[in-house]
């Protein structure tokens, strides 16, 4: 014990007020830190329940008790195998014991005793001093149903694809097949849709130019384009050339489209309506009997010609032909005979011409060739070489051997003439002359004789 004498050294007495101070505001953060915990507890869209090492539940949110149909004071003390199906029983036990805590689905229960899927994420954790095991339940139905209807329209989509009539193949990475159809293979010439997967493109074109060509016209401006529909030729697996109708669409939806995620090509074989086309392209332009050109395709292709070479200069001749007394062997053998005749004629008179001539039967006996880069004298030579050609020739019929002879008329730019039908004009008043003076010869504009 100090004397009264002695100085205090004992600390100062506590000041009351300021304790109590810090106190309340310590008890003040407190209570709003647990406010907020709590809130954001209620706030989540997961179910959250805290399990004791029995799996009974200690504690949860609202959302919990949402999802499953309880109050609080039914929800604490049940087990967790009470709030799953029967089903999922043992998936759970599984990650019980496990204690794996990646995310994983089942079928959860509630109170009602109706069932809903959903996604689970567990971790482990403290509470009130004690380990707990937490569980997040997230109800995942719309995502399921979601999911399930995407599926649906895959499997549809793969029906479609698989049974569609028309080839159906989708690029990606580029110009390389990633995916065909039965119909694809079977036009192409391959065994199955998985021989041609992760095939390049080139081996579908005619020749790598074309390949390229085609890159260049139509393949990039599917960038652009919403669709794109062109008539083209590719090749077969044996290397055989097919007309298709082909029809693209990007599959990016951007402006423009990134070509690399993909374009869809609807590909339908129209070989037969090509050449049907070109059959009836052909019976337009053919003589029906001689297979020469007719009068008006004749007149055409002659036509062209002679403005390009007006254009670019040189000469052209027009060979006027007919054959000799072809009206006696009509009226003494019959239509068969003269068709006959007609025929030889014409087949003898293409040995003749050159690849640049045009030949064609004006109608009846009478035939024109109209000879490019040729002038007067020219024409007269082409147009013997054709009469010594036919004399004496004999066609065969049921009713006996033919012989016969032609008669022509030559005409050149040389002596004028804006038009073809101009220098046929010329041509016809020169055939007269020769058939004036005896058939069998080859008159010209200026009276020329062989």
């Amino acid at each position: 014990m100090n004397s009264r004498n002695e100085p205090d050294h004992s600390p100062p007495a506590p000041d009351k007020d300021r304790l109590i101070a810090d106190l309340e505001a310590r008890l003040a953060r407190a209570t709003a830190l647990a406010e907020e915990y709590r809130a954001l507890a209620q706030a989540s869209f997961e179910g959250i329940g805290f399990f004791d090492q029995d799996m009974r539940c200690v504690a949860c949110n609202e959302t919990a008790l949402e999802l499953f149909g309880y109050e609080r004071c039914e929800f604490l003390g049940l087990h967790a195998l009470d709030m799953v199906a029967p089903e999922s029983h043992a998936a759970v036990r599984q990650r019980i014991e496990s204690q794996e805590h990646r995310p994983y689905e089942l079928t959860a229960l509630r109170k009602d005793g109706s069932t809903f899927p959903a996604e689970v994420h567990d971790k482990r954790g403290v509470l009130h001093g004690r380990g707990v095991r937490i569980s997040a339940l997230r109800d995942i139905t719309r995502r399921k149903r979601m999911e399930q209807e995407l599926q649906d329209a895959l499997n549809e989509q793969k029906i479609i694809f698989a049974n569609t009539k028309v080839g159906l193949m989708l690029l990606r990475g580029g110009r390389r097949l990633a995916k065909a159809n039965k119909a694809l293979a079977d036009l192409f010439g391959y065994e199955s849709p998985e021989e041609m997967t992760g095939l390049d493109m080139r081996r579908l074109h005619l020749d790598e130019n074309a390949f390229m060509e085609f890159g260049r016209q139509h393949y990039k401006t599917l960038a652009d384009t919403a669709q794109l529909h062109i008539e083209y030729r590719l090749r077969r697996k044996d290397g055989t050339p097919v007309w298709c109708m082909l029809s693209g669409q990007a599959m990016d939806r951007n402006k423009p489209a990134d070509l690399s995620k993909g374009v869809l090509w609807v590909v339908d074989d129209i070989t037969r309506i090509k050449d049907q086309e070109e059959r009836l392209r052909t019976l337009a332009c053919t003589d029906y009997l001689t297979g020469v050109h007719n009068r008006r395709h004749f007149l055409e292709l002659a036509g062209r010609e002679l403005s390009r070479r007006q254009r670019h200069g040189g000469e052209c001749a027009v060979l006027l032909i007919d054959l000799d007394r072809f009206k006696t062997v009509n009226d003494r053998l019959g239509h068969p005979a003269g068709d006959a005749v007609l025929k030889t004629f014409a087949r003898r008179c293409c040995g003749t011409l050159r690849e640049i001539d045009i030949f064609g039967r004006l109608g009846g006996e009478e035939f024109a060739v109209f000879l490019p880069e040729t002038g007067l004298e020219g024409g007269r030579v082409a147009a013997e070489r054709i009469r010594q050609r036919m004399d004496g020739m004999e066609t065969r019929t049921p009713g006996g051997n033919i012989t016969a002879t032609v008669s022509i008329g030559v005409a050149s730019t040389e002596c004028g003439g804006n038009s073809v039908e101009e220098l046929i004009t010329r041509a016809d008043q020169v055939l007269y002359r020769a058939k004036r003076l005896g058939r069998n010869r080859v008159e010209t504009e200026q009276g020329d004789t062989p």
